[in-house]
């Protein structure tokens, strides 16, 4: 008995909520028609603008779509990075292989400054600590450890492109910026026929 006693005072209050809007409304209405209004403050005034709290969620602009990817040949060491030579090719981007992150990163951004993407940098392979920079490299087995970073990156190749910012994040959080290249150089570099 209790429960349909909530549910009718729950219908009660929404039936009189929606009744009393449609009484400001349809005074709106008469008093716009009633003051002599031109047509288009009369028509403003019958067809009010949409509420804006209710429309708060405005839609979300589509991901920028890239155009196949770039092979990047990324060049330098733990204080500045280069790219020396970059292909296009046709096949979508692979993204960042799941579950890997790195505080070593290329942010690229459109014109505006929008982030398009934020790759990932692989750089284990390298003595990337401050000690090993200039020192000779270490051999390990099989395994060459070189403080010079010489790598293979593939990036989406957003035809929107403006700048590849290169960074990394030390353990305190400091971003330590290493080298932009801008998104013309890139496609220079990928359009050269090398």
């Amino acid at each position: 008995m209790q429960l349909s006693l909530l549910l009718g005072t729950g219908v009660l209050i929404a039936a009189l909520g929606f009744s009393m809007r449609n009484d400001r409304t349809d005074l709106s209405r008469s008093q716009a028609l009633a003051t002599g209004l031109s047509d288009t403050d009369k028509t403003a005034a019958i067809d009010p603008a949409p509420d804006l709290a209710r429309d708060a969620t405005a839609p979300v602009p589509a991901p920028p779509i890239a155009d196949g990817h770039y092979v990047l040949v990324v060049e330098g060491d733990r204080n500045g990075l280069n790219v020396s030579f970059a292909r296009k090719k046709a096949a979508r981007w692979g993204g960042v292989p799941k579950g890997f992150a790195s505080n070593w990163t290329v942010l690229i951004r459109d014109a505006a400054g929008q982030e398009l993407a934020n790759v990932p940098l692989d750089v284990g392979a390298f003595a990337t600590d401050a000690r090993s920079l200039g020192q000779p490299v270490r051999v390990q087995g099989c395994v060459i450890v070189d403080s010079k970073i010489g790598m293979l990156l593939n990036v989406p190749a957003f035809a929107t492109a403006a700048s590849y910012a290169f960074s990394r994040t030390e353990n305190d959080g400091v971003v330590v910026p290493l080298g932009t290249m801008t998104g013309d150089s890139i496609r220079d570099l990928a359009g050269g026929g090398r």
